[in-house]
């Protein structure tokens, strides 16, 4: 019982530090990183003690990230500026492409996994950390489809969290869903805000 008590208190740390981050992002804050450093860093420990091995493994992803984005944002002169998208902007046959790319890497993995792990829903959390990569990939392109890998992304995972018994998550992954739409029209509208 003490251990599903720490797991919540785990989560809800995660989710509050993820929270801050993208709140700090939206108004890019160096500070923002150092806060997703450890939101991604405690949910690396929440997802292993439940098994949910690619979760793990794509919050220490998440993690490298965020230290690649304070080494980054740190000399100012570095920092992200805004940046406007091409209005007559089309998805490329490279990008069409990276789709069945990383649903077949997502399968494989998601096979390996359930021969070697005790991953309860294996080809689940396969999926939904490979098409993670790949909206992360798009979204440092500035390839405005990202969002709705990212809508797809979140969905899924308000179904995985819940099934996990990660309600607090669940619910952060339903409002990461409604982010999904907001980011999409204000990219929509020509205006990236990094």
């Amino acid at each position: 019982m003490a251990i599903n008590y720490s797991l919540t208190g785990l989560e809800f740390l995660s989710v509050l530090f993820n929270t801050i981050f993208v709140i700090g992002i939206a108004n890019q804050k160096i500070w923002a990183w150092l806060s997703g450093f450890f939101g991604c860093f405690l949910a690396v420990f929440l997802f292993f003690f439940d098994a949910l091995y690619a979760e793990a493994a794509l919050n220490i992803f998440y993690s490298g990230l965020a230290i690649y984005g304070w080494l980054r944002w740190r000399n100012t002169s570095n920092a992200p500026k805004l940046r406007r998208l091409k209005k007559d902007y089309r998805i490329s046959i490279d990008q069409v492409s990276s789709i069945p790319l990383i649903l077949i890497f997502a399968l494989i993995s998601g096979y390996i996994m359930d021969l070697l792990t005790n991953n309860p829903l294996p080809y689940t959390d396969c999926v939904i950390a490979s098409l993670s990569i790949l909206a992360t990939i798009w979204q440092a392109q500035r390839i405005i489809e990202n969002w709705f890998v990212w809508m797809c992304v979140n969905g899924s995972t308000i179904f995985l969290f819940f099934n996990r018994g990660f309600e607090i998550y669940a619910c952060y992954s339903f409002l990461l869903l409604i982010m999904s739409f907001w980011g999409y029209q204000k990219w929509r509208k020509g205006i990236i805000e990094i």
